[in-house]
């Protein structure tokens, strides 16, 4: 028979049980969420540009509802015309990763032949990594303004994202579409990534929240990229691959988008948008609780200037 210390202790440790499934509970259910605000004045805006979220909102949507105007999927010579760009494009690169003569021959002359072999190398890995995303690029997106993507696909199995991943990988990263079953920790930075017997549950519950959030009849732009701003830092910060979390989360994310923006969405839009995207990245990882809104409104931007640079490309009036 129990003594009234132990059913005491007994009590204590069935409550303490409790409110650790309670946490767990409160943490999965706030993974993917809306209800935070864009920053008023963006920090690495200059002092002049008072341009804020309200704006970049309305005048997306705008340059959107214009450039759907614009473009008839009937006409065929539109689209072989934007094929072809696109084809064009990638042959482009490709060529000019195989010329590189004048640089070979500076670096032999410089360092011998060792330099030439390593240029030969760095060369041909740079052309298998363009040619893989590429490919990856065409596999998920079936046209290339406005994609329709089915939302109830968007999965961690080998399906969809693990399977990107081995696209992303071919040839280039060992074990390309597994699940990392190391410890990995950031570079340059002081920050473990999520236990390798963990990556499984993380990635399956915040998919799932993914889904259930851009399932909604009602999500609106603004709900959507808040939403997206939750997720990419999520999935970087479970790191489920040794190698290609980055190229594989972005394209995860021009995904989740889809419907919200003109074309898959590109975090490159500016004059240094690495350094800034890391650093907003940065802030919403390290921030308690944590609070993607510099990264929200620098996705927002984003939309913004794409959608922008594709109405001045396609010589689309979005004058009022």
């Amino acid at each position: 028979m129990e003594s009234p210390e132990q059913r005491g202790e007994g009590s204590r440790r069935e409550a303490l049980g409790s409110k650790v499934r309670d946490r767990r509970k409160v943490k999965k259910a706030s993974m993917i969420y809306s209800n935070f605000d864009f920053l008023d004045r963006a920090w690495w805006k200059p002092s002049y540009d008072e341009h804020n979220a309200s704006y970049f909102v309305i005048n997306a949507k705008r340059h959107q509802h214009a450039i759907l105007l614009a473009v008839n999927e009937s006409d065929p010579l539109f689209w072989k015309d934007i094929s072809t760009f696109i084809v064009n494009t990638i042959d482009f690169i490709q060529q000019a990763l195989k010329k590189t003569s004048i640089l070979r021959l500076f670096l032999s002359w410089l360092c011998g032949k060792f330099a030439y072999c390593l240029i030969s190398e760095r060369s041909l890995r740079l052309k298998k990594k363009v040619k893989n995303i590429h490919d990856a690029f065409i596999g998920i997106f079936p046209s290339i303004f406005f994609p329709d993507l089915p939302i109830d696909q968007f999965t961690p199995s080998f399906v969809f994202a693990q399977q990107l991943h081995r696209k992303i990988g071919n040839e280039l990263i060992r074990n390309a579409g597994r699940y990392r079953t190391r410890h990995v920790m950031a570079t340059q930075e002081n920050y473990v990534y999520v236990a390798p017997d963990l990556i499984e549950d993380k990635m399956d519950e915040l998919f799932r929240q993914c889904r259930e959030e851009f399932e909604r009849t009602d999500l609106q732009l603004e709900e959507a990229i808040k939403c997206g701003a939750c997720f990419f830092p999520y999935f970087l910060t479970i790191h489920p691959f040794v190698n290609g979390n980055g190229r594989v989360g972005r394209l995860l994310l021009s995904y989740l988008l889809s419907k919200f923006t003109v074309v898959p969405l590109s975090l490159y839009t500016g004059s240094e948008p690495r350094d800034l995207y890391l650093q907003c990245l940065r802030e919403a990882r390290y921030q308690e609780p944590f609070n993607p809104s510099a990264l929200a409104t620098f996705m927002l931007e984003c939309v913004y200037k794409t959608s922008y640079n594709i109405c001045v490309v396609m010589d689309i009036n979005i004058q009022d």
